[in-house]
């Protein structure tokens, strides 16, 4: 049981990772390439933003700018040494 349990973690924990990648590398496209992008990625994450502090919060931006960098400093952070 607890064999699976890891085993269901290190899943989790490696799918994870990918997308928050991915994550990243939609925004940098979209900083790069601007208007052109086809997901207008920054925008939806502060609709995310917008639905828990309100649409007339001046500080979405900010807020917004805080998760990622934290989503995207997660995977760097505190890797276990072997």
């Amino acid at each position: 049981m607890k064999d699976t349990l890891e085993t269901i973690k290190n899943l989790v924990g490696g799918v994870t990772v990918v997308l928050l990648s991915v994550l990243g590398l939609l925004v940098v496209a979209q900083v790069v390439f601007g208007p052109a992008a086809s997901i207008n990625v920054i925008a939806n994450l502060q609709t995310v933003v917008n639905g828990f502090v309100g649409e007339g919060a001046s500080l979405a931006g900010v807020v917004t700018l805080l998760l990622l960098v934290a989503l995207l400093q997660r995977g760097t952070c505190c890797k276990k040494q072997d």
